[in-house]
């Protein structure tokens, strides 16, 4: 299977610009009060058990990364990559090349392979174990390729206006 990640990269782009723009602190399905200032913004995502990303704005006071994030994990807050999830199940068979947002391809190989001794599953042959290697090597992928710019600049300017 093949995932070109750089038109995800465009889509959840404009997806984050989009729920800036129309950011609306009356309406927020987030954690904290309405029509409070935005504290912290937390983009997060998921590729095992469903594929998508969550923009979601956080109006507490004190706000930290506490995981507070995730009982917002609603469709309002939520930008579906349902090729996430058929690239992560399709490591049960066959490998996964990903095309980056710069055109450089990486290859996941599948989780199990009949023919290895243990190279690409869990020590002991756990499916479970060799679900969570393969969910932690897309991640890192997805993390790294399609949210990690996006993020620091989102902090950078964060910075800006603090001081």
């Amino acid at each position: 299977m093949k995932l070109d990640l750089r038109k995800d990269f465009k889509e959840i782009y404009s997806y984050i610009l989009d729920r800036v723009k129309n950011f609306d602190p009356a309406k927020n399905k987030g954690p904290g009060k309405a029509n409070a200032p935005i504290t912290q913004i937390t983009v997060g995502f998921q590729c095992d058990q469903a594929g998508w990303i969550a923009l979601v704005f956080d109006t507490r006071p004190k706000a930290e990364p506490d995981g507070q994030w995730n009982e917002y994990i609603k469709k309002r807050n939520v930008f579906e990559c349902p090729r996430w999830q058929e690239a992560f199940e399709a490591l049960d068979e066959e490998s996964v090349e990903f095309t980056l947002h710069n055109g450089e391809k990486k290859t996941i190989l599948p989780i199990l392979d009949d023919g290895d001794e243990g190279d690409s599953e869990g020590e002991d042959g756990d499916k479970e174990e060799d679900d969570y290697v393969a969910a932690r090597r897309i991640d890192a992928l997805i993390g790294r390729d399609v949210l990690a710019k996006r993020v620091r600049v989102c902090e950078r300017t964060r910075q800006v206006r603090r001081r």
